[in-house]
């Protein structure tokens, strides 16, 4: 079992016959096994496995490109969407403009309305007073004769203490008045 010079075991003919090496010192058996556990390995993998992961790929190629159509699509609609919104609020600005212009139209027909009603009634209240003045005018000068007259009348009374006719002080203030008219 066990060389007590060298300290080496010697191995049973019994274990794991592919670590047994040939005595030629090739390794003829391990290379064997190492060949039929890599083409047993192949084997599962091409068979089983990549058909599985190439699926798997497959699969999440077509969904990402799905995601990708699904993206287009939807920034398309949201372009669509947002154009018909900026053609809206272009259609209510100018609804807004045109209902704001239709208001100050008829705010300022009410105020050349107005404007017309107040001209017209300034106007007849200032033909109502020049009518007015007129009518003093002539009240006042037809009165005119007689307050003279009663002036007159009275500063002669007063003045020399005489007290004159009426008909003299009529005639003296009418012939006054003709003179300064003329």
């Amino acid at each position: 079992m066990a060389d007590a010079t060298t300290g080496i075991v010697e191995q049973d003919a019994g274990g794991l016959p592919q670590l047994n090496v040939i005595e030629d010192g090739t390794y003829t058996n391990q290379i064997a096994w190492l060949v039929l556990t890599f083409a047993l390995l192949y084997i599962v993998v091409s068979r089983m496995i990549v058909p599985k992961v190439t699926d798997v790929m497959g699969e999440r190629e077509e969904k990402i490109a799905g995601d990708l159509d699904d993206a287009a699509r939807l920034q398309k609609e949201a372009e669509e969407v947002r154009a018909s919104y900026e053609k809206a609020i272009a259609q209510a600005r100018a609804g807004a403009q045109e209902t704001i212009q239709k208001a100050k139209d008829a705010a300022q027909a009410d105020i050349a309305k107005a404007q017309a009603k107040l001209d017209a009634k300034i106007a007849a209240n200032s033909a109502e007073a020049e009518a007015r003045i007129d009518a003093a005018k002539t009240d006042a000068l037809a009165s005119l004769d007689e307050i003279a007259t009663d002036v007159a009348a009275d500063m002669i009374a007063k003045l020399s203490g005489a007290d004159p006719s009426a008909a003299d002080v009529k005639k003296a203030v009418a012939t006054a008045i003709t003179a300064k008219g003329a």
